[in-house]
């Protein structure tokens, strides 16, 4: 088992490119910790769920979290101006369940679930472990999807631009839901028609891991635009609306139905569009047009601020921005541009900057674009990332193919003596030696 692995790893990338890509993620990972806190104020919200999960009363898990994170003064000092500290911590709990909050934490269920045995070991710091396990497959999926899309040492340079930017590492070890979203976001994308033909497996697993998605956080959305401009941007090409994309589409357009039906019946209704016109001072639909210039020029202030002192992450935007133009034709830049448009969206609804951090799910996107646009540079070839069409006809969903046994799905598997007999040509009967003192 431990050789198959290494022969798949050393597949992805050289044993080296590993190394040296571990080497980064752990020393970004050292740096992080103790540069920048793993606390933010609404993690209040999914450890009271991760004691809830775990069989405790709305109370006392309102009680453990308002303890544990009332030791800290940043969280004081946010709840000083908002309220949102009880004087008995307890009495906090209509807060934390209920009420606004509920409405827009319940659905999230899969960090908290998640988290909740980590918890019982570890305490409140068990919220850290899920987020560090879920950035570190997200870095897996990315290099496994460079690999297949510009080439196996290239796969170090994208694991690089995911772990270098330090806005990107700091949120995905926050005791948020970043983390988990980046790596379900990559686990969707993996298995969609990217150079490679899909499957009705593939399709099953886009669906369970988007279905994931929606009970992680209201960003699934974001998701089904990179797909749906995808498959536009393929039947404007083609022009055909039937293609490799449309499945996909369909069942991404039914998971986040289903995932929205589901959700209604967990807690009270929140609505996005409410929360706009609330905070965002448009009061009615015939404000909205005045309010949405004014919201997005707060966001891009606020946002801009944080990216211009991150200078890895001012590089990989320069260089994705200039691939996205280049290569606007290609399926992964507009999945990408798609994933970048929706999150642009929902941040603008939601009227807040957010640091960056509603972005941090779309930058292993941005890496592979930047790392497959430096390949083609580098070595003058298009990658087939920046394919339109890698296989003539497209890559339509088929059924699962028939594997022999010992045969990798989707491989051409050559026998030794076949390849022998190709190279060589057919085989000679065996002619034997003549053995010295007796006649040849």
């Amino acid at each position: 088992m431990i050789s198959r692995l290494a022969r798949r790893a050393t597949a992805i990338t050289p044993l080296p490119g590993w190394l040296l890509v571990g080497v980064a993620y752990a020393l970004s990972l050292a740096i992080t910790k103790f540069r920048f806190r793993q606390w933010g104020p609404d993690a209040r919200y999914y450890l009271a769920w991760a004691y809830r999960y775990s069989g405790l009363s709305e109370r006392e898990s309102s009680r453990r979290t308002y303890e544990f994170l009332s030791q800290y003064s940043w969280f004081r000092d946010f709840c000083a101006p908002n309220g949102c500290l009880p004087a008995d911590p307890a009495d906090g709990a209509a807060g934390l369940f209920h009420g606004f909050a509920g409405g827009l934490v319940a659905p999230r269920v899969l960090y908290p679930l998640l988290s909740m045995p980590f918890v019982r070991l570890f305490g409140p710091q068990g919220m850290l472990v899920i987020p560090l396990l879920s950035y570190t497959a997200c870095l897996l999926l990315v290099m496994v999807l460079a690999s297949r899309l510009i080439g196996p040492r290239w796969a170090v340079l994208a694991g690089f631009l995911v772990i270098v930017p330090v806005s990107v590492s700091r949120w995905a070890t926050y005791a948020y839901t970043e983390a988990l979203t980046m790596a379900l976001c990559m686990a969707c994308v993996v298995v969609l028609p990217l150079a490679r033909r899909a499957t009705r497996r593939d399709l099953v697993l886009f669906g369970v891991f988007l279905f994931l998605f929606a009970f992680t956080r209201q960003f699934h959305p974001v998701v089904v635009a990179g797909v749906g401009l995808v498959w536009l941007g393929t039947a404007i090409t083609r022009r055909s609306l039937r293609n490799e994309w449309l499945p996909f589409v369909g069942v991404a357009v039914g998971t986040s139905l289903l995932a929205g039906f589901i959700q209604s019946f967990m807690t009270q209704s929140y609505s996005i569009t409410e929360w706009f016109l609330r905070e965002s001072g448009a009061g009615t639909w015939s404000g909205v047009p005045a309010a949405v210039p004014r919201v997005i020029w707060s966001i891009v202030k606020a946002d801009g601020w944080t990216i211009s002192v991150d200078y890895p992450l001012v590089l990989l935007l320069i260089v994705s921005g200039v691939a996205l133009l280049y290569r606007l034709r290609s399926p992964l830049v507009q999945l990408t541009l798609g994933l970048y448009l929706g999150t642009l969206l929902l941040n603008v609804l939601n009227t807040e900057p957010s640091n960056f951090r509603y972005y941090a799910m779309v930058v292993p996107m941005l890496a592979l674009v930047a790392a497959a646009f430096v390949a083609e540079l580098m070595t003058g070839k298009r990658p087939l990332g920046f394919e339109t069409d890698p296989r003539p006809g497209g890559a339509a969903v088929e059924p699962e193919p028939d594997e022999a046994p010992g045969e990798a799905p989707g491989e051409d598997v050559e026998t030794v003596g076949a390849l022998r007999t190709r190279v060589e040509g057919p085989a000679r009967p065996p002619q034997r030696e003549p053995v010295r003192g007796q006649p040849g």
